[in-house]
């Protein structure tokens, strides 16, 4: 009795999720038609047998979840006693579940009520297959195991109707893409099916030429002629229908618009000199005009860019020059190097920089999607420390999750007392003190850390203050809480035994720094020391401004494109602005290794 009453007051609390709350000048006003018929479905649901209830539950959760409303679906299938009573409820509780698992970002989850031993003996209807196979695609997604995604939605091509096939395709380009040409050619090789094997083929060579438009419409038009009844070359991805586009609407004269003496010079120079280098590797036709940003304003610049038929502005690069730029009336496309300090909106301004929002917003990503909450932060003193801290509070704050403490540090060389009083060792100490005056006798003790924080996210604006913080945390037993930072933690001319005190410590950085990014990074590297050195992400950003520039209208009609630059995978959203998604390490005997990436 206790448990129907039980369960009655659990179905109610659902029917009351789903009912307008009341108002005073509408008191006789009824749910909405869904809303009311997911109500009905758990009334009647209290009202019939066990395998009749189960029936109305499951199209009640199916129905929530299509609301949108996850949370309620899970609680429904929770009411279900023995979703397993008949093959047919069983088929559709393991999808529904499936489903609802992949809808909380739970993959593992996904995957084994989709490998449920009688849901793989079961005859499945064609929207039963269409279903499992859309959701065991997306939870493959969710751990990188691009390919295998990618052969769900090939499956899928030969069960959804024709009008949904497009959609399929770029799925399934949009997950191989994201993987090395080389591992997609080797396993194209060993495909078993031709439509796999041409799915692979074709996402090799794009990816392989993706930083020359040119090659990659030339190789394009190969793999058509070769693969002419592949539902591919049918059907093709609309990124692919826009590479002639991207090969003939090429501006012919192009002006950049740095910094090259002052202060920022070494880094106008930089980016200058990954641009050039970039231009030449590609035999780039367009004629380059180079203007010096301290020697007049950004409206001067651009006036003068205007008299001399410049069809593409790229720079300027101080953060006053953007915002300057933001407000003029430009009827010239303009790929600045960094971001408006307005946030101004200009149809005609593109904004693409090392924005530093970018790794706090991939290190709250990553931390959140890890499962971790509490969060203890250890920042640098001064504007740059307050800045980022700032913004990480409030990305952090938006995931759910919770700062438990904070503490700031300056240039010392000592950080036991800061991180002491910040993990309260002070107070187990001081326990144990007590203790021994109370007893009399001394005895051996071991210092209790506090227990209520998840991870450590250390911001500082270079790599020295870390490598005395971290060793610190270790000391004070704190060596099983994972480290948190940003690329400032990474100097990549640092030999691995200065980096050695870094161990541990998970960071994100621009691909550029962490992998052998291709042919131009080493050549660039070769002729200036400086590229390994501090300036090293500038000339990232020049390389990635040159392969930028030619793919900005096909980003901004296709706003899941992505391009796989020096300074991370670059997407342009709906501002016109660059986002960029970084690569993550970890320090493991001083040198970083590759760690999974959330992928956005």
């Amino acid at each position: 009795m206790l448990k129907l009453s039980l369960r009655v007051v659990i179905v109610m609390a659902l029917i009351g999720c789903t009912a307008p709350s009341e108002r005073t000048a509408e008191p006789t006003k009824q749910p909405s038609a869904p809303d009311q018929s997911l109500s009905t479905l758990l009334i009647r649901a209290e009202q019939t047998d066990e395998v009749a209830a189960t029936k109305f539950r499951l199209a009640a959760a199916e129905r929530a979840l299509d609301l949108g409303e996850i949370n309620q679906a899970q609680q429904i299938l929770e009411l279900i006693s023995n979703p397993h009573a008949t093959a047919a409820t069983s088929i559709d509780y393991l999808i529904l579940a499936a489903r609802t698992a992949a809808k909380f970002g739970d993959a593992k989850s996904t995957l084994s009520y989709l490998g449920d031993a009688r849901l793989q003996s079961a005859t499945l209807t064609v929207e039963q297959q269409i279903s499992i196979g859309r959701t065991r695609s997306d939870a493959y997604l969710q751990t990188r195991s691009f390919v295998a995604s990618a052969r769900e939605r090939i499956y899928l091509n030969r069960l959804i109707e024709e009008s949904e096939l497009l959609e399929n395709h770029e799925q399934i380009l949009g997950s191989l893409i994201k993987v090395p040409a080389r591992s997609l050619s080797a396993q194209a090789n060993r495909a078993i099916t031709s439509d796999v094997r041409g799915w692979l083929s074709l996402a090799a060579l794009i990816k392989l030429h993706q930083n020359d438009p040119l090659r990659q419409l030339q190789e394009l038009n190969r793999w058509k002629r070769a693969w002419s009844h592949h539902p591919a070359a049918r059907i093709l991805p609309r990124s692919l229908k826009m590479l002639s586009r991207v090969v003939t609407e090429q501006p012919s004269i192009i002006a950049l618009l740095l910094p090259l003496q002052g202060n920022l010079g070494p880094v106008g120079q930089a980016i200058k000199d990954g641009f050039i280098a970039a231009h030449y590797e590609q035999n780039g036709s367009a004629e380059i005009i180079i203007y010096d940003t301290t020697t007049a304003s950004a409206k001067e610049l651009v006036k003068r860019a205007k008299t001399q038929r410049v069809e593409l502005i790229i720079g300027p690069l101080s953060k006053e020059k953007v915002t300057e730029v933001a407000s003029l009336d430009l009827d010239i496309p303009v790929l600045a190097l960094n971001r408006s300090s307005d946030n101004s909106l200009n149809p005609n301004l593109y904004q693409f920089g090392l924005a530093p929002e970018d790794e706090i917003t991939q290190v709250t990503e990553q931390a959140h999607s890890e499962g971790l909450q509490y969060a203890l932060v250890i920042y640098q003193e001064g504007t740059w420390g307050s800045r980022n801290f700032l913004a990480f509070e409030h990305d952090w704050n938006k995931t759910g999750g919770t700062i438990v403490d904070t503490t700031t540090f300056t240039n010392q060389r000592d950080f036991s007392d800061l991180v002491k009083g910040l993990l309260d060792i002070d107070s187990s100490e001081k326990r144990a003190a007590d203790l021994r005056r109370i007893i009399g006798e001394r005895f051996e003790f071991t210092p209790r850390r506090r227990q209520d924080i998840d991870f450590v996210f250390l911001l500082t604006s270079n790599p020295g203050p870390a490598r005395g913080i971290n060793p610190t945390l270790e000391h004070f037993y704190a060596e099983d809480i994972p480290v948190y930072a940003t690329s400032h933690i990474y100097e990549s001319s640092e030999s691995w035994i200065d980096a050695i005190d870094l161990d541990g410590i998970r960071f994100c950085d621009i691909p550029w720094k962490l992998t052998s990014f291709d042919t131009v990074q080493q050549q660039i590297q070769s002729t200036w020391s400086s590229a390994i050195g501090q300036l090293a992400p500038f000339y990232a950003v020049g390389l990635d401004a040159y392969r930028l520039y030619p793919r900005l209208q096909q980003l901004k009609e296709l706003p899941d494109e992505r391009l796989f630059g020096a300074t991370g995978i670059l997407r342009l959203n709906q501002n016109n602005v660059i986002e960029r998604e970084l690569m993550w390490a970890q320090f493991k005997n001083g040198t970083p290794i590759s760690i999974p990436t959330i992928t956005r």
